[in-house]
């Protein structure tokens, strides 16, 4: 039975109500088939309490977000393995994504994931860019420090659960211990504006850690940009598979935002196809 969190979103998707791509269509009837064909389930309990952390952040989360973040974070398997443990978001510029990776970070270090010790290690090809989500997470234990500091400890290069030991961090390709194949034990690997990895260097060693916490998960979430035949369009080719040819996604959970075709590109009206937080 598909939750109300989830079913909000692909009704909205099909109400017309908004302008919504032919991935975006697709991704619906793929996510029902899923829940009608498969014995998996959402925790909603678990679902709610990561919600309630939204009063502490400056934002509540949209639909499309709320959709993931449900599909990806508290969607389980009968066997009780996550059902999409990676996300493949790739949306267009000024929707959010930050803000998302931000409290999807802060959940999965919290008592609510279930798991002690699990690391979130947020990559970019950058550091201003990879440090972007761990300084949001960094603002909202500030504004809220009398409550947030009882549970957290915090500086510049680190954030830490109390109670879990979890951590989050920022990762480049030059950050100390992650030149070299020992990536660490992470609980989540993120990769922030994937578009700029011109080749999986860095992505084989950040992911060589990941498995050995459970319920490891993969965050994948970027604007397009202008490197071709590289790491995005290989998930581009793969998200196309999964929605359009039936292949098996493999816990792959493909949420594409974009024009179908140019001359859109001058109707503003549709840009919310790319943008789904216009």
């Amino acid at each position: 039975m598909i939750c109300k969190e989830i079913r909000d979103y692909i009704d909205l998707i099909r109400s017309g109500e908004i302008p919504v791509c032919r991935e975006q269509a697709a991704l619906a009837d793929y996510v029902e088939r899923c829940f009608d064909s498969e014995d998996i389930h959402t925790d909603e309990e678990q679902l709610h309490r990561y919600l309630n952390f939204q009063k502490y952040f400056p934002f509540n989360l949209l639909a499309w977000e709320t959709f993931i973040f449900a599909l990806h974070n508290c969607t389980y398997r009968a066997d009780g393995h996550l059902r999409w443990p990676t996300l493949f978001a790739l949306v267009g510029r000024g929707a959010g994504k930050n803000g998302y990776l931000a409290f999807e970070s802060f959940c999965q270090i919290t008592p609510v994931n279930g798991v002690n010790h699990y690391d979130v290690d947020v990559f970019a090809t950058s550091e201003d860019q990879a440090k972007t989500s761990p300084d949001d997470v960094r603002e909202v234990l500030e504004n809220n420090r009398a409550y947030m500091e009882k549970r957290f400890y915090w500086n510049q290069e680190v954030i830490i659960n109390k109670k879990t030991k979890s951590r989050i961090r920022f990762r480049t390709s030059g950050t100390t211990g992650y030149k070299t194949k020992d990536g660490g034990r992470p609980g989540a690997v993120d990769f922030d504006e994937y578009h700029a990895y011109e080749n999986h260097k860095l992505t084989d060693v950040a992911e060589t850690g990941l498995g050995k916490k459970r319920h490891p998960r993969k965050t994948i979430i970027t604007t397009d940009g202008y490197v071709r035949g590289g790491p995005l369009d290989e998930l581009k080719e793969m998200a196309e598979g999964i929605l359009f040819r039936g292949v098996n996604d493999g816990g792959f959970l493909p949420f594409i935002c974009k024009l179908d075709c140019r001359d859109e590109i001058s109707k503003p009206e549709l840009w919310a196809k790319a943008n789904p937080s216009l």
